[in-house]
């Protein structure tokens, strides 16, 4: 049986904004998963899609959009269907994974990876072709679910190409980074590495559903080493007032907006469903308690202020990132 993950789970929390659109729209927490099987999803991405029409206007020209976005557009989709607002919603849903199909590397190293075919040039740079950890992730965990309701074999081997594709180095074409020596999943593959929370975790429930779902033994072992990670290095993300977006040695500490620490929160609730660890309901019981202080929200927002003034949010990095980047490489 699948239910809400916990009594404690806020379903549409959203905490007073800054530098996000919190406000507007928030991810609340999944309602249709459990700690054992595949159905419903650990985020609720039903706001991703916004009309049973596929390739929908919000996306523009699918070819430019982020893989990110086409993936959760498919799962927002899919739970919409299992919502029970209709059959076209699944349809629209195996629409998005016909298209993931027909864009997936394959063979070479790279195979199984999809590839943004613009570069990213906000709070990071990089090029064009680059692959991302996170699109992996709700990539397999949207061509499970296609599997699981079709039993199209076309579907189940995507899934495992694409988590196969996360072990493959950043430095090598791919998306895993080494967190003290242990692999971590990386949503922007940047030089150092960034260690973005969000697109981990997203990343890592790619390697549950295929290794749940499909039965796989190595999706599921590479998850139980990815949720050791996690839960090892938490506090890396704790300021101790609020919630970090990324480990990246920025100028100035990047603490995430309130959309993002929102959704730290409910993602580690999640985690501590399917992956029970004292670490994961720890930590989201803190991140809530920030969030329920006003002096820790000023701390961070402040703290988002400056983060912006040294690392503008637009078409060019600061020098020093660009010098960080040249030491490393």
């Amino acid at each position: 049986m699948f239910s809400r993950m916990t009594s404690t789970t806020q379903p549409s929390r959203s905490y007073p904004d800054f530098f996000s659109s919190a406000r507007s729209f928030s991810l609340p927490a999944g309602t249709r998963f459990g700690p054992a099987g595949v159905r419903g999803y650990y985020i609720d991405l039903t706001v991703k899609a916004e009309a049973p029409v596929w390739p929908h206007e919000s996306l523009g020209r699918l070819e430019d959009r982020l893989w990110v976005r086409v993936h959760q557009w498919g799962i927002g989709a899919y739970e919409r269907y299992l919502a029970g607002e209709g059959e076209q919603w699944l349809q629209n849903a195996v629409d998005v994974g016909e298209y993931a199909l027909s864009q997936q590397r394959a063979g070479g190293a790279q195979d199984g990876l999809w590839l943004n075919r613009l570069p990213y040039t906000k709070t990071f740079q990089l090029p064009a072709g680059w692959p991302s950890a996170m699109a992996q992730g709700e990539g397999a965990s949207l061509l499970t679910r296609l599997y699981l309701e079709t039993r199209d074999e076309r579907y189940a081997a995507a899934a495992r190409r694409a988590v196969r594709a996360m072990a493959l180095p950043s430095d090598a074409g791919g998306v895993q980074a080494l967190l003290e020596g242990r692999a971590w999943p990386e949503e922007y593959p940047t030089s150092p590495p960034s260690y973005v929370l969000n697109g981990g975790i997203f990343a890592l429930w790619g390697l549950y559903d295929v290794g749940a779902g499909l039965d796989d033994a190595d999706a599921a072992r590479a998850f139980q080493e990815g949720v050791d990670v996690l839960a090892a290095n938490l506090h890396r993300w704790d300021t101790g007032y609020w919630s970090r977006y990324d480990l990246f040695p920025h100028p100035v500490l990047n603490v995430a907006s309130s959309f993002y620490h929102a959704l730290h929160t409910s993602q580690l609730e999640a985690m501590n469903v399917i992956a029970p660890r004292s670490e994961f309901a720890e930590t989201a019981a803190r991140f809530a308690a920030y969030a329920g202080s006003r002096l820790c929200r000023n701390r961070a927002f402040a703290r988002k202020v400056l983060f912006r003034l040294a690392v503008p949010r637009n078409e060019f990095m600061s020098k020093r990132m660009r010098r960080l980047q040249r030491r490393s490489g």
